[in-house]
């Protein structure tokens, strides 16, 4: 169960970021496409965050685990973003 859960996410996120970069694709479903992933990845990482937020009184070396952890995951995210949404836009106009 565990992973057949785990395939249909991982098809559901590459899909959507294959769709999100392709200029062939009308922009009425990539831009919906595009804010529902973004969405996703920024609700998980300020998910994280909250968590360390939470943990901040019961646990102080915890807690800046996880803040950072999340700062981490979202400085690195969005330079990942912009990179694949950048050069699978290059792509596109090259071709």
């Amino acid at each position: 169960m565990e992973f057949i859960f785990e395939l249909i996410i991982e098809l559901l996120l590459e899909g959507a970021t294959e769709v999100s970069s392709n200029k062939k694709i009308s922009k009425w479903i990539r831009y919906p496409i595009l804010f529902l992933l973004a969405f996703f990845y920024l609700a998980i990482i300020l998910l994280i965050i909250f968590v360390g937020l939470l943990l901040f009184e019961e646990n102080i070396l915890a807690a800046i685990f996880f803040i950072a952890l999340g700062i981490f995951f979202l400085i690195f995210s969005i330079k990942k973003f912009k990179t694949v949404y950048l050069e699978r836009t290059n792509e596109s106009n090259n071709n």
